[in-house]
């Protein structure tokens, strides 16, 4: 396959002082803080391996401000190490301290920076050409020979540490980047029904607007909703009380769009049709007329088992995204029987995202579904047809190469 961007297979690297930027925002449990699942760090080993005779820079994300997430890369770099990589940290981006690392690099050395969302001009989502006027960018790029993305996770934000580089340096894609196109776009190269799309998680204000494209192509013949964006639509339905709002970010903005996809789209959205509650610290399986105001953390066995049986006759499965709050063993049923029942499906079957993703290796599903992939909202984009914005980066950086 002929791509339209570089790869590591285009460009000399060897020797070469490289800043490469991965998908590592692991799960991590919110008490302890500790990391739970690693595979988005194992997935970047390839295209760290082919640099092992280059000088590393390794720019990442952990979580966002304020989330129970956002913690510093030190673990990252302990896994690092553990995997057999020369790895150090450095508490420190763009600063003095960063810049003198990585001018003492090494061939064979890997350092690691500070969490790039410490810095607030990271958040920010514009074009390449305007996040490249970041200081994160500007006083980074004249130390490095080339720029590495191989954050598919990431690939459909236009943020300073994902594109911004890509204005001012020599830029390709890694091994991740070009394994995660390729197969998507041989995995979706189907015109087979149905197809069902099976959604959850928390990222509610992002996902809607994406559902919201995803359904419009008409491809889409079963969303089977989950999570706190399947609280948002059964707010939306009246099925349950607004009350239930509390811990979806951006609610205002998404209500909306959620009444209009459901008066659009009544018959392809398929929601919840029973909670599992926390009460007196047990799971409690209910109708929503009683859930007495406990916290929703889980989709009912009603749901489940329906769930199930739309999966297993669909000719394409994609899902991206828990069905409850799987952290906590007893709420993850509803992910876990999802997954086993699209590892069952005889069809063309692609999880997306870190934490559905890491649930299905966890539970050694890998040989049954099509595809695995690193990214969550990256892979639903691609399904909608809209080019991520990091390919979008790397097409315009091969043609000024």
């Amino acid at each position: 396959m002929e791509f339209t961007f570089k790869t590591l297979d285009d460009v000399d690297y060897i020797g070469k002082r490289i800043l490469v930027r991965i998908d590592m925002n692991c799960s991590v449990d919110p008490e302890t803080k500790q990391i739970t699942d690693s595979s988005r760090i194992d997935a970047a080993r390839q295209t760290l391996e082919e640099l092992s005779k280059s000088k590393v820079a390794l720019m990442a994300h952990q979580g966002r401000p304020g989330s129970e997430d956002f913690i510093s890369l030190v673990q990252h770099t302990d896994i690092l190490r553990d995997l057999g990589f020369n790895a150090k940290y450095v508490d420190d981006i763009f600063g003095p301290t960063a810049k003198n690392a990585i001018k003492q690099l090494k061939n064979g050395e890997i350092l690691v920076l500070q969490n790039v969302r410490n810095f607030d001009g990271e958040m920010k989502n514009a074009s390449p050409e305007e996040v490249a006027l970041e200081p994160i960018v500007q006083e980074l790029y004249p130390l490095f020979d080339l720029f590495v993305n191989d954050a598919f996770g990431a690939a459909h934000r236009s943020q300073a540490s994902l594109v911004g580089f890509t204005v001012v340096l020599p830029s390709v894609a890694g091994r991740l980047v070009e394994k995660e196109i390729r197969t998507l776009i041989a995995a979706t190269d189907t015109e087979q029904h149905p197809w069902t799309l099976v959604l959850g998680g928390s990222k509610v204000e992002d996902k809607v607007k994406t559902l919201n494209k995803l359904l419009s192509t008409g491809r889409v013949d079963n969303a089977l909703l989950g999570g706190l964006i399947g609280t948002l639509f059964l707010i939306a339905d009246n099925k349950v009380p607004e009350s239930y709002s509390a811990p979806i970010e951006g609610f205002d903005a998404a209500i909306e769009t959620a009444r209009e996809l459901l008066s659009k789209f009544s018959d392809v959205l398929i929601l919840p049709e029973d909670a599992s509650v926390e009460r007196d610290n047990q799971r409690i399986d209910c109708g929503f007329k009683d859930m007495n105001g406990d916290p929703f953390l889980d989709i009912g066995p009603q749901t489940v088992k329906k769930y199930i049986s739309i999966i297993k006759s669909s000719a394409v499965v994609f899902g991206n995204g828990p069905m409850g709050y799987f952290e906590k063993e007893e709420f993850a049923t509803g992910t876990v029987e999802v997954l086993r029942a699209i590892a069952q499906c005889k069809g063309v079957t692609v999880v997306g995202g870190g934490h559905m993703g890491a649930m299905a290796v966890k539970m050694n599903l890998e040989n049954s579904i099509t595809h695995i992939s690193t990214g969550g909202g990256a892979t639903i984009n691609f399904l909608t047809g809209k080019k991520l914005d990091l390919i979008a980066a790397l097409e315009e950086a091969a043609k000024r190469m």
